[in-house]
């Protein structure tokens, strides 16, 4: 059996099940993750990794909980997934295997814009093989630039805006980073499908995707769980 874990910029995701995952802020992770592993002693770690500095924290937690070192996808097993880009192995692992579950589910052209710490949109051709994307500044990375980068501008949390005509400073932010965002992804997937054609479906997926609901187009597949799947798909296509 195995435990899978997704090393992010912010947090470590952990899953046994589908659809059950556990999120540890990396600032947080040692050593409530080496706890939540104990249940698990003699089970196979399976993880991606985008945030390498979080790669000795899962070693640690693993050893102390009595798992073997995890193993990388990309790294220790292929993704098994056909890249069509300029220098494939420049392409972050969670972008390959949210491509790959995407295509699984849609078997055609398909776009996932994964809301993280950035917003990564990624997509593959009808034949499956990864095509590019694009790439921006996640929601709380957008609203920790403009607190930093002038003078009074306020950091404030993220979140859905009252209004797009914000009263205020606060939620004059909130609603130009929070429809920004959305806007932004919602034409740049447009425009990837008017190049990918075939009636690509798009899906969104990440920790930050929840926070848009129903501001989402409606043809909009919400798969918050995509990269752990594209992680066991290419996991259990390595042991065939």
């Amino acid at each position: 059996m195995a435990v899978y874990f997704l090393l992010g910029n912010t947090t470590i995701k952990m899953s046994r099940r589908p659809g059950v995952t556990e999120v540890f802020p990396v600032r947080d992770a040692d050593p409530s993750l080496a706890a939540a592993l104990a249940p698990h002693r003699g089970e196979i770690a399976v993880a991606a990794c985008v945030n390498p500095s979080c790669e000795p924290i899962l070693q640690k937690a693993c050893f102390a909980a009595g798992l073997k070192a995890p193993l990388y996808a990309g790294r220790d097993f292929p993704a098994r997934l056909e890249m069509a880009v300029e220098s494939p192995h420049t392409v972050g692992i969670d972008r390959i295997l949210n491509v790959k579950a995407a295509y699984a589910k849609a078997c055609r052209a398909a776009i996932v814009v994964d809301f993280g710490t950035a917003v990564s949109i990624s997509a593959c051709d009808s034949a499956g093989r990864f095509t590019g994307g694009a790439i921006l500044p996640g929601l709380a990375m957008a609203l920790k630039a403009l607190a930093d980068g002038t003078a009074v501008l306020p950091e404030i949390a993220a979140g859905r805006p009252k209004s797009a005509l914000g009263a205020n400073t606060g939620e004059a932010i909130r609603s130009g980073t929070y429809y920004g965002s959305l806007g932004a992804a919602k034409e740049i997937a447009a425009r990837i499908q008017a190049i990918l054609g075939d009636g690509a479906k798009v899906f969104a997926t990440g920790g930050g995707s929840a926070i848009y609901g129903d501001d989402m187009p409606a043809e909009w597949v919400l798969a918050p769980g995509l990269t752990m799947d594209g992680l066991r798909l290419a996991y259990n296509e390595s042991l065939k």
